[in-house]
């Protein structure tokens, strides 16, 4: 069926369902009407009634003389008249009299009359008993000087007010059938020069809707059709606005997200994720966290107690998470998340990564524990030796020597710990910048092993050197020097330590390195060092052997010394060991540093 028959036949069928809900709802509210004004009209004449009979009521007259005075005034106003008595008989009546009227039954109780003596007038709609027909009755009271005289009472018969009703119903149908008609004929006049306008409208619109976000209607009217087809196209442009607003702010969000260091997890009311951004997802390892409850996207109990706790009294919650897994500590911040219109808030968290703080806050505690303890041993032998010498050793020149050199010892391990704590600190804050320059690794392993000579045949350690041509590089000449000279001390000592009748070596392996650079290896067959312990080699005060560490005069700092340095220069400085079989350290040093502050490098 065409759009153009279908307009037609709706606009036929809401004007028929128009005109019969008018007629529907207007005809009773007719027949109400000419009730009332029925009533209204009996009010008047029982009044009218009221005022003829009152003196007559008053005087005192016999009910054949009021009757009859009734009975000729009843032919005026077309409408039976009652006069009762206010004890309810019937005193005078227009259609009755004589014996009839002597025998009617007495009133009181009717409707009419007990509304009008309460209210000073009522009606009421009933069948006549006396009369047989059903009437409308409107009664009023008759008093002179406040003293009721009895009522009068007037009824229509209901036959004709139903007849005035059905004929004004039947007039009120056949306009309503003229205007269905005029409608009809409109309707198809009409419909057809705005089938084209329509029709664009429509076309604009499917288009819209299929995401053609540019489809516009050309319809220019001044009409109805014309001011839908400008609604339309605001529609779209604001639409379109609206979505290009979105996509930034989206876009902008995103944006950020991706940016921030912390990670973002946002859950609507039901727990499912809504938002999870790449920090997150690349430091919890989620898989496709999108969409899916948060119980099956992050298994921590912690981090669900706190979602479900907010979800459920909306108040700002923070706590500290350790995720064994990952080895990882997070300081957990959630709040209430906005939930859509008319729905419950969320939650959303922010993940950020505590483990460096709280690893270096285990640092520096350990580093002040370390350094107290390295400092009060000397200090607490020098205290001893200095107060057995004031109790008289220094009368015993052998003793008294001994204790001396006791306490220059412990003094030269306390100079040396801190000048070692004053270079790290100068290390760590930067105040001393590599200087830039060609350096061949194979001279400065040469240099080193030579001023190492003297203690390693002391020691009864052999030295060696093996070259496998090592290219030359862009380094600080100087660190690496003495990352060397801490590597050789080192390597002498505990070799020393477990070859002490010979039979320890300690060899520096120069060579070329990764892309270019080169790489320098310290080798000892030494005691070795336990997996367990190779992590924290290179921290502070860190030593695997505490006693022996001390007996050779270590500072626990070296090491840790030497690993800033190579920092310092861009290098890495790395180890491996096996017990009973040695240990290896291996300095990496880049062909050329990069450009970073902190240095100058040279063109």
């Amino acid at each position: 069926m065409r759009l153009r028959t279908r307009m037609i036949i709706i606009a036929l069928a809401a004007a028929a369902g128009a005109l019969l809900v008018v007629l529907l709802v207007a005809g009773p509210r007719l027949r109400e009407r000419a009730l009332d004004n029925a009533r209204s009209t009996l009010f008047a004449e029982a009044r009218l009634m009221a005022r003829l009979v009152r003196p007559s009521l008053a005087a005192g007259v016999s009910s054949d003389e009021l009757d009859r005075l009734v009975d000729a005034a009843a032919g005026d106003v077309r409408a039976r008249v009652t006069i009762i008595a206010p004890e309810g008989k019937v005193l005078a009546d227009a259609e009755l009299s004589g014996d009839a009227l002597a025998s009617v039954e007495n009133h009181a109780k009717r409707p009419e009359i007990l509304e009008a003596r309460e209210k000073g007038m009522g009606s009421s709609l009933r069948r006549s008993t006396t009369v047989k027909r059903d009437l409308l009755y409107g009664a009023v009271t008759i008093e002179e000087d406040g003293e009721l005289l009895g009522f009068s009472r007037v009824a229509y018969n209901l036959s004709e007010l139903e007849e005035q009703a059905a004929q004004l119903q039947h007039a009120v149908a056949f306009a309503l059938l003229v205007a269905f008609a005029i409608t009809a004929v409109l309707a198809t006049l009409l419909v057809p020069p705005g089938m084209g306008s329509m029709k664009a409208i429509m076309e604009a619109a499917h288009r819209f809707a299929a995401g053609d976000l540019a489809a516009r209607s050309d319809v220019q009217r001044s009409d109805e059709l014309g001011e839908l087809a400008k609604i339309l196209n605001a529609t779209s442009d604001l639409l379109q606005e609206r979505l290009n607003e979105n996509e930034r702010d989206q876009a902008r969000t995103q944006a950020i997200l991706s940016a921030m260091e912390d990670g973002v997890l946002a859950v609507d009311y039901r727990g499912i994720v809504l938002v999870a951004n790449r920090t997150l997802v690349r430091g919890l390892d989620l898989q496709d966290p999108l969409g899916h409850h948060y119980t099956e996207v992050v298994h921590q109990r912690e981090v669900g107690t706190v979602i479900e706790d907010v979800l459920r009294t909306g108040a700002r919650r923070a706590i500290e998470v350790e995720f064994e897994r990952f080895s990882q500590t997070y300081a957990l911040t959630a709040v209430a998340f906005p939930g859509e219109s008319g729905a419950p808030h969320g939650a959303v968290l922010t993940f950020h990564d505590v483990t460096g703080r709280r690893k270096l806050e285990q640092i520096r505690r350990d580093f002040v524990a370390n350094a107290s303890h390295e400092l009060r041993t000397p200090l607490t032998s020098i205290r001893g030796f200095v107060e057995a010498l004031e109790d008289g050793a220094l009368e015993q020149p052998e003793t008294g020597e001994r204790f001396l050199r006791k306490i220059r010892t412990h003094a030269d391990r306390m100079t040396a710990l801190l000048s070692d704590l004053l270079d790290l600190s100068r290390l760590e804050s930067g105040q001393t910048p590599p200087i830039w320059e060609p350096v061949h690794p194979d001279e400065a392993a040469e240099d080193v092993l030579s001023s190492f000579a003297a203690l390693a045949r002391s020691s009864r350690v052999e030295l060696g050197h093996v070259d496998r041509g090592a290219p030359r590089v862009i380094a600080d000449s100087d660190r690496m020097r003495r990352i060397l000279e801490v590597l050789v001390d080192n390597a002498i000592k505990y070799t020393a330590a477990r070859h002490g009748d010979g039979g320890g070596r300690v060899e520096v392996v120069t060579g070329p390195g990764v892309a270019g650079g080169a790489r320098i290896e310290v080798v000892d067959n030494g005691p070795g060092i336990e997996a367990e312990h190779l992590p924290r080699l290179f921290e502070r005060f860190y030593r695997v052997d505490k006693a022996r560490s001390r007996e050779l005069g270590g500072t626990g700092l070296g090491l840790s010394i030497a690993r800033h340095l190579a920092e310092g220069m861009q290098a890495s400085l790395t180890v491996t060991s096996e017990p009973g079989h040695g240990t290896r350290f291996v300095l990496d040093v880049p062909a050329r540093p990069e450009d970073r502050p902190g240095g100058s490098t040279p063109a």
